[in-house]
């Protein structure tokens, strides 16, 4: 494991739905990326993979969506710019014949699904026939430090989506995530309600998490209720890893839905009723399995439930943000904050179709 280090960061959702969209997309993801401190070649590059990106999704679905997010954390290539393009159009049959150049945006700058590869540090796609697409790409400032030399990081296994509701600027969800040593320690906070206010409660209720996150999952849910005590209150899950013990510790208030899945089975995270900051129940963690290669999956409420990992073949062993893409993409709910987790217990590969 690497240092010491706290990952948390928020997304961009930008609608394409017209060619006139495609230009606001690539200046959006080309503000972030200078934003996060990357160099004018990866903005460059950035720029033609989303560009490439939102011009396939006019094409062929239609309609879709751009979602931008900045990381870098403990990453040791700096600050970089992660995008994941969704549509729910036809899908692909063949996904490596459209990876070939040419083939998905002919005539275009990058050459289609076969340019945003090669311009990207970390790629990935998943379609289904008649269900859609999601791509990941992720550029950083360091082009392609991503070989065999380089160690991977926590952003290499942290996949998320963090939107607020339409219509407003702040989120009143927030995640983090703090690596230690031999524990991964995993929090998500809905505060009540949407826009500042809310946002301001689930600030308040992450700021000092990198401190708090313990081994007992509910010491540091505990503190949380304390530091928002007066607030709107909020729904809140902490989920601690041991890689020692290979267990997970969970405990949650409020409607945050966890789950661990491997290869044999999927664990439920049930959270307890009561409101962090406000009605605190009597805490009752729970202690789970954590099988080698699994997958720590948490969301808030703006999520529905019902989504089936056994109805994605292969998504489970592609990058996890591709994963987080496809659950907003097909279970979000439109009048709510959405957040969505997942963490993979192996580091994925940088390039998977």
């Amino acid at each position: 494991m690497t240092a010491p280090a706290a990952l948390s960061s928020t997304s961009q959702l930008l609608v394409v739905a017209d060619p006139s969209q495609v230009g606001g997309a690539r200046r959006a993801a080309a503000t972030l990326g200078s934003a996060q401190g990357v160099g004018e070649e990866a903005i460059g590059r950035l720029a033609i993979v989303v560009t490439e990106a939102a011009t396939n999704i006019i094409r062929h679905a239609g309609s879709g969506q751009i979602v931008l997010r900045a990381f870098g954390g403990d990453s040791a290539s700096g600050g970089g710019v992660e995008m994941l393009a969704l549509d729910k159009g036809p899908g692909m049959a063949d996904v490596r014949r459209a990876m070939r150049d040419g083939f998905s945006t002919f005539g275009s700058a990058g050459e289609g699904l076969g340019g945003i590869q090669r311009l990207s540090d970390t790629f990935g796609i998943y379609s289904q026939r008649n269900q859609g697409t999601v791509v990941l790409a992720r550029i950083v400032e360091e082009f392609r430090v991503s070989d065999e030399r380089r160690l991977p990081t926590i952003d290499d296994r942290v996949g998320v989506v963090c939107i607020p509701i339409r219509g407003e600027v702040e989120c009143g969800d927030a995640w983090r995530v703090v690596s230690g040593r031999h524990r991964l320690s995993f929090l998500l906070v809905d505060g009540l309600g949407h826009g500042p206010g809310a946002a301001s409660v689930a600030a308040t209720a992450t700021a000092n998490f990198e401190a708090l996150a313990a081994p007992k999952a509910e010491t540091a849910l505990a503190a949380m209720d304390s530091a928002t005590r007066g607030t709107r209150g909020a729904a809140a899950s902490v989920a601690v890893i041991s890689e020692t013990t290979r267990e997970v510790h969970f405990c949650g208030v409020g409607n945050v839905d966890g789950r661990v899945m491997d290869a044999q089975s999927t664990v439920h995270l049930v959270p307890q009723n009561g409101i962090v900051g406000h009605t605190l129940p009597t805490l009752r963690p729970t202690v789970h399995p954590w099988p080698h290669g699994a997958r720590l999956v948490m969301h808030s409420d703006g999520v529905s439930a019902r989504w089936r990992v056994d109805s994605y073949p292969g998504l489970a062993a592609l990058h996890p943000a591709l994963m987080a893409g496809v659950i907003f993409r097909d279970f979000a709910r439109e009048r709510d904050d959405v957040t969505v987790l997942v963490y993979d217990d192996r580091a994925p590969p940088r390039s998977a179709l």
